[in-house]
């Protein structure tokens, strides 16, 4: 929802996204509905926080889709956005059931772990399923497929409409347009992926970019983007300093409403 949506913008959604949260014994309300969004958002466009590894799990037998995952923060539970093939996207909190009897015990930066009768199945996330090929994907016309945000841009100036792209975030389709992150081992945030026409290539961001600070705080790791993120919608103007090669770039945001 990248830098997050700050650059990405600032999303987190790159992650509110209008899913319906899994409630067995009743439909949700919208207000719970929104709160399952921005998890979600925040998911795909930080990566969350690593999380232990180390579970004995079985091939994914339930039929279920990863379609995004929110990893803990501070102040953010750990939760997941799975597609069941029976309609609209769900997202569901740790401990909770994705579908009776299955329980989602363990969110992963990449993955999930749901626990079926005792027994733990790994899932994988759905969009590092497709990734590999290294080939851009287009649509039927042979073009690349477009995040629905129009950027304005002069020079290293952008300027977005905050309605449009929490609008534009209501649609899961929308989240395989991100771009995808991740951690730096020395510090700061690495695009790893900026396709033409995502999210992240509209913003100015380039593969290879790292994220250094943001409104001048340092950024350590895609956790602080997800920090700084919630602050987005206070702020009207935001300031990156990137490292491109051996440059640093500045990239300033102006968002309007």
């Amino acid at each position: 929802m990248l830098i997050a949506i700050l650059l990405f913008v600032l999303g987190a959604q790159l992650a509110h996204w209008t899913w319906v949260f899994f409630a067995p014994a009743s439909a949700p309300s919208t207000s719970t509905r929104d709160a399952t969004a921005d998890l979600a958002i925040a998911a795909r466009l930080f990566g969350g926080t690593a999380i232990s590894r180390e579970t004995s799990t079985a091939a994914n037998t339930s039929g279920l889709k990863l379609k995004g995952v929110v990893a803990p923060t501070p102040g953010t539970a750990a939760s997941a956005i799975f597609n069941t093939g029976s309609g609209r996207d769900i997202a569901v909190f740790v401990d909770q059931e994705v579908q009776p009897g299955v329980k989602l015990v363990e969110v992963l930066p990449d993955a999930v772990t749901v626990s079926r009768a005792g027994v733990r199945e790994r899932i994988e996330l759905e969009a590092r399923k497709g990734k590999g090929s290294g080939r851009a994907v287009t649509d039927a016309r042979g073009l690349a497929p477009q995040f629905k945000l129009n950027v304005a841009s002069s020079g290293n100036t952008y300027s977005l409409s905050r309605k449009e792209l929490d609008d534009t975030l209501k649609d899961p389709q929308q989240y395989n347009l991100l771009g995808r992150i991740s951690p730096n081992a020395v510090g700061g945030v690495k695009i790893e992926a900026a396709p033409p026409g995502s999210l992240s290539a509209k913003l100015g961001l380039q593969p290879g970019d790292l994220i250094k600070k943001v409104n001048g705080q340092v950024v350590l790791s895609p956790a602080d983007l997800a920090l700084l993120y919630q602050r987005f919608g206070t702020v009207s103007s935001i300031q990156a300093e990137v490292q491109r090669g051996t440059s640093t770039v500045q990239l300033t945001y102006a968002i309007q409403p």
